[in-house]
């Protein structure tokens, strides 16, 4: 009798902490003082701007206050991909994991468009370019204002700090980064974008933010920059006519002269521009990978992930 009773309070405490484990993964938790605590979560998000449903998903980290606002990181992914993509492959859901921020994915509209003289339908974000390789007759819908609405929404249905949005962008979503940064800044507090270069839109931002732009010297988009062969290492990379006139527009549209500092290491070339032309205190960071294509670095696909550089610049600054 004591041996069956024994057995069951012993099988009543398992089942006890499984159903424990089981509230944890379902049920927001509390802290030791009785704050409630999120629970990690992916959330599919849609919203109608000008329209035209629009996609997005929240990636929640476990343990944050759900009273107490954090940052917020935006990862646009390149042409053809979409928010599933890079919110599996980025490397930014796992760092949100870590860091405890909210981790947003969104997803652009597909357009016929003709590049390299091809006619397809993919998905493109609508940066300053996008008119010139659209096919006639389409509506370009104002990415921008899909952002503004994204963190308008998100604002008003999670604890987000508005003094702590960051973003970051691959390809044509690093170009769409560009944009954000000069049409968005007001409410952005530091981009970066990758695998892109900027293109001069005679456009004054509406603030000054930091900027940590990335691209890999393998990356063949750049290849006709330097006679279809990959980019140089080093100082020699400053010599191109379209990677110098890129990094000079930086400068002059963030209010930076072009007065620089280099750091080389074996795998890496990385420029500092912070010599201000109107008293501001921004900064514009060049960092050329080697060896890196025309990917977005995880750690898997190459051996440096973004992420690991992106949140500690991030994190150093605020609105």
């Amino acid at each position: 009798m004591k041996k069956n009773l024994l057995f069951l309070t012993q099988l009543m405490f398992v089942l006890g902490v499984l159903f424990f484990l089981q509230a944890c993964t379902e049920d927001e938790l509390t802290d030791p003082v009785g704050n409630e605590l999120t629970v990690q979560k992916r959330i599919d998000h849609n919203l109608t701007v000008d329209g035209k449903k629009r996609e997005f998903i929240v990636f929640q980290p476990a343990g944050i206050q759900t009273s107490t606002a954090v940052p917020v990181v935006f990862m646009f992914h390149g042409t053809s991909g979409d928010g599933e993509k890079f919110y599996n492959i980025s490397g930014w859901k796992e760092k949100a994991a870590k860091e405890k921020f909210y981790a947003i994915f969104p997803s652009s509209l597909a357009y016929c468009i003709t590049e390299d003289g091809v006619k397809s339908t993919t998905t493109k974000w609508n940066h300053y370019d996008l008119d010139s390789i659209a096919c006639p007759g389409q509506k370009l819908y104002d990415d921008v204002k899909f952002f503004r609405e994204m963190l308008i929404f998100l604002q008003t249905t999670y604890a987000i700090d508005p003094k702590r949005v960051y973003v970051s962008g691959f390809s044509n979503g690093g170009q769409f980064t560009f944009r954000l940064a000069v049409e968005a800044s007001d409410v952005i507090a530091a981009v970066a974008p990758f695998g892109c270069i900027f293109t001069e839109q005679n456009k004054a931002p509406l603030s000054l933010i930091p900027i940590y732009h990335g691209f890999g010297n393998q990356d063949d988009r750049f290849f006709p920059l330097n006679n279809n062969q990959p980019l140089p290492m080093g100082p020699a990379l400053m010599e191109l006519g379209g990677i110098k006139k890129s990094t000079s527009t930086i400068c002059n549209t963030f209010a930076l002269t072009y007065a620089n500092s280099l750091k080389e290491t074996t795998n890496a070339a990385f420029w500092t521009f912070n010599t201000p032309t109107k008293g501001n205190s921004n900064v514009y960071h060049l960092h050329e990978f080697k060896n890196l294509t025309h990917e977005y670095p995880n750690g898997d696909n190459y051996p440096i992930a973004a992420t690991d550089l992106l949140w500690p610049f991030f994190s150093k600054y605020s609105k």
